[in-house]
């Protein structure tokens, strides 16, 4: 069984232009605050201009406990900002993610523009229902694997905008590649 989901949202950051390419490029970076993915890992460059990111999303479903998904995507640098191949697993287990999508860096007066977009396609292994009770499971599972996805993608915006400003401020103490506040 499988389960799709888009997430789509933008962003304005107190990043010049070069330091926000390379905040979206900085996977670790770029997610340190998103603590609903476990074990993000960056894997050693898979090319001049790739590399290889895993993780896994957890999932709580109150039938089956607490569950993480694993994924696998290949990065690639775009000259305006990042590209996420999903990649298939060959995972044991009730599941695993492909996880596909960009961040576009444009700049701005004040900074620069972040725009993402994901698809998130989460594969769920479940026996083939053969009795009505083995459907009404099958349609209870699809219901909470989308309602927890949802909750997990929901939260991916906020998680980026707070890495986001950590990053700028870091960049102002050093001196950096934040763009100074609006003095006024």
């Amino acid at each position: 069984m499988t389960f799709d989901h888009d997430v789509r949202f933008e962003l304005e950051v107190a990043l010049a232009p070069e330091a926000a390419l390379a905040f979206v490029r900085d996977v670790p970076t770029s997610l340190a605050r998103a603590d609903f993915l476990r074990d993000v890992a960056v894997g050693p460059p898979d090319g001049e201009r790739t590399c290889v990111v895993t993780a896994s999303l957890p999932v709580n479903a109150a039938l089956f406990g607490q569950r993480d998904l694993p994924f696998r995507s290949r990065l690639h640098r775009t000259p305006d900002g990042a590209r996420l191949e999903g990649l298939p697993l060959d995972a044991s287990g009730p599941g695993w993610a492909q996880v596909s999508g960009s961040a576009v860096v444009t700049p701005t007066s004040g900074g620069s523009h972040l725009a993402y977009a994901f698809a998130i396609r989460v594969h769920v292994a479940l026996p083939e229902p053969e009795r009505w009770g083995g459907q009404a499971l099958t349609k209870m599972i699809a219901y909470t694997a989308s309602t927890v996805l949802a909750r997990v993608t929901d939260a991916f915006p906020a998680a980026v905008a707070s890495a986001a400003e950590a990053a700028a401020e870091t960049a102002a103490r050093r001196g950096g590649y934040a763009v100074p506040a609006a003095v006024g």
